[in-house]
This record gives C-alpha cells, structure tokens and sequence, in this order.
C-alpha cells in the first residue's frame, strides 16, 4: 500500500522511470543518427535496444563508442559563402 500513497517511495520510482526513459530515448535516437562499422550493426543495435530495453540500452551506451565509424572533418572549400 506504500506505492499507492503518494510519498517518497512513490515520487522516487517515478524519477528512476523518467531517468531511464530519457536514456532509452538518447539510446534510440543516437543508433539511428550514428553509422556503424558493419553492414548490420545498426539493425542489430535497434532490435536489442527495442526488444531488450533494459540490458540493450544500458550496453548500447557501453560500447558504442567501439563499433561506431569515427567521423573525420572534411571541410568544403568548394562551397562559396560568403
């Protein structure tokens, strides 16, 4: 009956629910912004993220750093800006 009274025990759960949501949501949107190594990484991140939401997201945000493409600065001196 803690749970239903509004209390500490109750504001608590709510806080680690958004907490995680917000992790959730950085997970999914940066797999889907991010380009991989290997051909089918991305759909493989997607689907663990997606079907195993707790232990996807949490070692999505682990590793990725590992399996993403490193991105390179590459300017265009072509354009004219002015």
């Amino acid at each position: 009956m803690d749970l239903i009274i509004p209390g500490y025990g109750l504001i608590l759960w709510q806080l680690s629910g958004l907490i995680y949501l917000a992790f959730w949501v950085y997970a999914l949107v940066d797999c889907v912004k991010s380009e991989f190594r290997g051909p089918n990484q991305k759909l493989i991140w997607l689907i663990l993220i997606l079907f195993a939401p707790i232990i996807g997201t949490f070692l999505y945000l682990s590793m990725n750093r590992r399996t993403k493409e490193k991105r390179r600065f590459q300017p265009d001196f072509n354009s004219k800006r002015p």
